[in-house]
């Protein structure tokens, strides 16, 4: 009976499951390697890079996701990197953990493609036991008492990245999986991690002596997901304190500050509102830290691209 119970309460309940997202993230001007495992190694390398995000402040149970990753230099035209992503919205939980691999192909002094490859484990579960302390439900709880988590699932990234000076445009395909996962007490309930397709452009503009301005687009897609435009553009002063803006269709409107702390510390800052709905309930917010011990110890090593 209770086995039973669990399957019909996953059935009703996976299509909501398979509504979420991959989490989003505005940390892209600190940490390229969330943005495409070919990144890793090739900027900011040595950093370890710690990101908390809330998303819908102002409803309960609203969205939030937390991250950790570190990239360095693996050999001569080679990186590597490893990324953790937790993330909780509601009554889910998602966990991310995969490494990657970069290589870069240098087509000529200033031409470059760089490959990246992912490689890891997904893992979700779904709290029945906060789902059910709403009275608006009335099955007995007795019958559900606990978590029911998935089996762990083996899932892979794969992204090409081409540069041209200041120019940078890159694909990115996520949560590339194989067959089906299942439930530890609902077997009969099959799933799948969401298949995301991810494209970037972004172009570096030296503006003055201490001034660059980087306009940055980006859309994201997948099986079921409504494609979406992301559109933002930083500013940096003498590569330490940077400001951006960013729009999200259908309608979300963002600001970020951020700064070159100390030497191999930096700090980011995102701020974004819906304009479609009352101020103040979907609001997003995000901050990152990066910081590279190696720097205080004089071991740096430079990135694979320039």
């Amino acid at each position: 009976m209770k086995k039973l119970a669990i399957l019909s309460i996953l059935t009703v309940l996976a299509i909501t499951a398979q509504a979420q997202q991959s989490p989003l993230s505005e940390s892209y001007f600190m940490d390229k390697y969330t943005l495409a495992p070919s990144y890793a190694g090739n900027f900011n390398p040595k950093y370890a890079f710690l990101g908390y995000r809330s998303d819908w402040s102002g409803i309960n149970g609203g969205p939030m996701t937390f991250r950790l990753s570190f990239n360095d230099v693996l050999m001569q035209k080679a990186g590597w990197g490893a990324r953790i992503v937790f993330d909780k919205a509601g009554i889910f939980n998602q966990l991310y953990a995969v490494g990657s691999y970069s290589y870069n192909l240098t087509v000529s002094d200033e031409h470059h493609i760089l490959f990246g490859l992912s490689a890891g484990l997904y893992h979700n579960s779904v709290n029945l036991t906060d789902y059910y302390s709403d009275p608006n439900y009335n099955i007995d709880p007795a019958l559900v008492q606990e978590d029911v988590a998935s089996k762990v699932k083996f899932l892979s990234d794969a992204s090409v990245v081409y540069l041209y000076k200041g120019f940078e445009a890159g694909v990115v395909l996520s949560n590339i999986s194989f067959g089906d996962a299942t439930y530890k007490k609902a077997e009969d309930l099959k799933y799948n991690p969401i298949s995301v397709f991810q494209f970037h452009t972004s172009y570096l503009f030296n503006v003055a002596e201490m001034w660059d301005i980087v306009p940055f687009v980006l859309v994201r897609g997948g099986k079921n997901i409504k494609t979406q435009l992301e559109i933002a553009s930083q500013v940096v002063w003498n590569k330490r304190i940077w400001g951006s803006v960013v729009y999200r269709d259908p309608g979300t409107l963002g600001l970020g500050l951020g700064a070159n702390i100390d030497r191999g510390l930096k700090i980011g800052y995102n701020f974004n509102f819906a304009t479609n709905v009352s101020m103040g309930i979907y609001n997003n917010h995000e901050v990152t830290i990066g910081f590279n011990i190696f720097e205080y110890l004089n071991k740096k090593d430079a990135p694979m691209v320039e």
